[in-house]
């Protein structure tokens, strides 16, 4: 007949009754960083979108703006220019950019807005372009001027040339 059955046996010893169980050592607590490796995974991932943003942007400044038809028709411009050419000499390129803004709207057209870095053999300055193209329209300048040695120089001679279109 069962133990618990009987009336004899004290059900407080059956139930406390630890003698049929062996668990063994207890393992020690596991180790716990708390939120260590998470914020450290966080942290490595924001800094490394963070270098890969900022070298894209450094690349496209100092590299792909030049690239771009404005900038190569203004550049055009200015080597045409005897002004500009007394100042920056021959062979004027881009060697960089500070700032650009461009904006496209398939109803009215395109607005472009640089400011870039030029050398040329004499001497080196800023050329500030700003530019639209209107829908269905070609790209006309609406300032371009060369700050270089001291000056300013407009570069479309806005009394001859009101406009600047190309």
């Amino acid at each position: 007949m069962c133990d618990l059955l009987r009336r004899d046996v004290d059900l407080g010893d059956i139930l406390t009754d630890a003698s049929h169980a062996t668990p063994g050592p207890v393992p020690p607590p596991a180790r716990s960083h708390g939120c260590l490796w998470g914020c450290l995974i966080a942290a490595g991932i924001f800094l490394l979108l963070a270098i890969g943003g900022g070298s894209y942007m450094y690349y496209y400044l100092n590299h792909a703006v030049k690239d771009t038809a404005t900038v190569k028709a203004a550049i055009v411009l200015v080597d045409n220019d005897p002004e500009a050419r007394a100042v920056l000499g021959d062979n004027v390129a881009v060697t960089g950019a500070s700032s650009f803004n461009s904006s496209a709207d398939l109803a009215t057209g395109s607005k472009e807005s640089y400011v870039v870095h030029v050398k040329g053999s004499k001497g080196e300055g800023e050329l500030t372009i700003d530019a639209e193209t209107p829908k269905g329209g070609t790209l006309h300048f609406d300032k371009l001027s060369l700050t270089a040695g001291g000056q300013t120089l407009d570069i479309l001679h806005e009394s001859n040339n009101p406009g600047g279109a190309i």
